[in-house]
C-alpha cells in the first residue's frame, strides 16, 4: 500500500485597487447583497463587506467568485 497525500485545496484571496475581489477555493456563496457577501470556503467561512458591492464572476466548478465594488473589509469567521 502506497503513501498517499491528502492535499487540501488551495484557497487564494486578492484585492485590487479596493474595487475588486478574487476568491478561490469556494464552497458556496451562502447570501449577498450589496453592502455584504458570506461564502463558504475551504478553509472556513469569508465575510466581505463594502458599498454597491455586486457579483462578478461565480464558476463553482472551479470555485472561484469575484466582487465588485468598494471593498471595505474582509474577515475569516471562526469555525465552530
Amino acid at each position: 500500500m502506497e503513501n498517499q497525500e491528502i492535499v487540501k485545496p488551495s484557497q487564494n484571496i486578492s484585492i485590487k485597487d479596493r474595487k475588486v475581489c478574487e476568491i478561490e477555493g469556494v464552497k458556496k456563496l451562502d447570501s449577498f447583497d450589496d453592502k455584504e457577501f458570506l461564502i463558504d470556503s475551504v478553509n472556513g467561512y469569508i465575510h466581505v463587506k463594502g458599498e454597491g458591492l455586486s457579483l462578478g464572476t461565480m464558476d463553482m466548478e472551479k470555485g472561484l467568485i469575484s466582487i465588485f465594488g468598494r471593498i471595505d473589509s474582509l474577515s475569516f469567521l471562526a469555525k465552530s
